[in-house]
């Protein structure tokens, strides 16, 4: 079977794509100032074939947010592109799901390295994916040996003149 990490680094390749950045193996040393370029939930069901239940990433070409929520779970989110997990939501989903992986993409400048572009894509816990939305600047961190993204503080939205 699959590594949990294997796993989720195939669920979201496709929209770690789309926003143009990669994840990469190397670790950040306290916070940076970055912005999020995607936010997803999976389920997992016990008998281990993940479905999406949200997908929100920015869209370059379009120059826009584009979120996605699974049909079934619509009556939960007023907006797609800006989605906020409920209580009663959360509960739900673990209701429904063996297992539910909260998934915040943050890039920032201050992890570009290489042939890397600065980007991680990795787990966070509700409060961190109801914190900030997609293309907001925020301060963050990264765990690789956790597998965490702690959101610090949103501190605005980036702008396409700051993306340039």
């Amino acid at each position: 079977m699959p590594s949990r990490r294997d796993v989720l680094a195939g669920a979201v390749a496709g929209a770690a794509g789309l926003a143009g950045c990669q994840a990469s193996a190397f670790e950040s040393a306290g916070s940076v100032s970055g912005y999020v370029q995607l936010k997803s939930i999976e389920g997992w069901p016990t008998d281990g074939a993940n479905e999406t239940v949200l997908d929100v990433s920015f869209d370059d070409r379009a120059e826009k947010v584009d979120g996605y929520i699974s049909e079934q779970w619509s009556d939960y989110i007023d907006d797609p592109d800006q989605p906020i997990i409920s209580e009663t939501f959360h509960d739900e989903l673990h209701q429904t799901y063996d297992q539910v992986w909260y998934v915040i993409g943050v890039c920032s400048e201050q992890w570009e390295t290489g042939d890397f572009t600065g980007c991680h894509n990795d787990f966070t816990d509700r409060g961190n994916f109801n914190q900030a939305q997609v293309y907001d600047r925020v301060e963050a961190s990264y765990l690789e040996e956790k597998e965490h993204i702690e959101i610090y503080d949103v501190i605005g939205t980036k702008t396409k003149s700051s993306a340039e």
